[in-house]
């Protein structure tokens, strides 16, 4: 009797579980605040590097944020580095060559 009173109990704690509120109008209505986007007063590196210790290569990547709100993006990959802070310097150096072209490209237009 104790394993149906049990069971019964757990059925009925499920199903009141399962019933959801409903939605009232005023919660339907509200509206996320909107998020500005400003571009950042100086130009803006940001930069990675990938590092495996059996892998033949190693990867980098960087974004780049303009004053004027462009966007630059860049990866690549390369041969072996001998640690992680080898791979994160390789591609420091890497991320300020970009940059440094990117930015006279931008100065020539």
């Amino acid at each position: 009797m104790k394993v149906i009173q049990s069971a019964t109990s757990e059925a009925e704690s499920w199903r009141l579980a399962q019933i959801t509120p409903e939605v009232t109008e005023e919660n339907a209505n509200t509206s996320a605040p909107e998020l500005l986007y400003r571009p950042p007063q100086r130009p803006f590196c940001r930069f990675d590097a990938s590092w495996k210790g059996d892998d033949a290569c190693y990867g980098g990547g960087l974004v780049i944020e303009n004053e004027d709100g462009t966007t630059t993006f860049g990866s690549f990959a390369s041969n072996r580095s001998l640690s992680p802070l080898h791979a994160e310097f390789g591609t420091l150096l890497w991320a300020m060559k970009s940059s440094l072209i990117s930015r006279s490209r931008i100065d020539d237009l």
